[in-house]
Formats: C-alpha cells, sequence, structure tokens
C-alpha cells in the first residue's frame, strides 16, 4: 500500500466560480477544484458535501488513529481497576477504530 498525501487539502480557490468538479472545454483546458499538494487536481464531478470530506480524510483517519489509542489506553487502565463492561466498551470501539483504519489504509 502507498501511503496516502498527508494534508492539509484544500479546494481550489475559484470553486464558487462553478460546482465542485472538473470541466473541460473541449481544448484540453478545465477547471479543478481539489488540489492535493504534491499529487495534482482531483478530477471528476464530485459535489461540495462530498469534496469537504475528500478535504477532511487526512485529518479525519489522524484523529481516528489518536482515539482508537486512547480506547486501548482506557481499556487496560479500566481493565487494572476491574471494570470488564467498561473495558469491553472500550475494546469495541477501539477495534470498530482499528476496522475503519485499515480500510482506509488499503489494509482490508
Amino acid at each position: 500500500m502507498s501511503e496516502h498525501t498527508p494534508g492539509p487539502w484544500s479546494l481550489d480557490d475559484d470553486k464558487d466560480m462553478h460546482p465542485v468538479g472538473f470541466y473541460g472545454d473541449g481544448a484540453g483546458r478545465g477547471y479543478h477544484a481539489i488540489q492535493i499538494p504534491g499529487q495534482g487536481y482531483l478530477s471528476g464531478f464530485i459535489g461540495d458535501a462530498n469534496a469537504r470530506l475528500i478535504i477532511a480524510a487526512p485529518d479525519l483517519l489522524d484523529a481516528l488513529q489518536k482515539a482508537a489509542d486512547t480506547f486501548r489506553d482506557l481499556r487496560l487502565v479500566l481493565t487494572a481497576l476491574g471494570t470488564p463492561k467498561g473495558a469491553e466498551a472500550c475494546q469495541i470501539a477501539e477495534d470498530a477504530s482499528r476496522v475503519i483504519i485499515a480500510k482506509a489504509e488499503g489494509r482490508s
């Protein structure tokens, strides 16, 4: 699996001039709505809501990785304190987080 391009990603400055997406004029010229550093532009109609989600993806992945680690740490503390139901809830949340992280990283 190749590494994703780290954020921040951003919308093209002229996105208000056209719906978010890629548009050509038949002469090889077009407008790209999302620029990814070092990778160029994302092409194809995607819509504003999808564009915002794509732009947030690196930050969302980072936050989920931190949350999964926090669930793991809390599970260990709760286990040591003899609180099995809380520890089990943390395990479920950590496992769900790790499944999504693996999907985002192309490992599932």
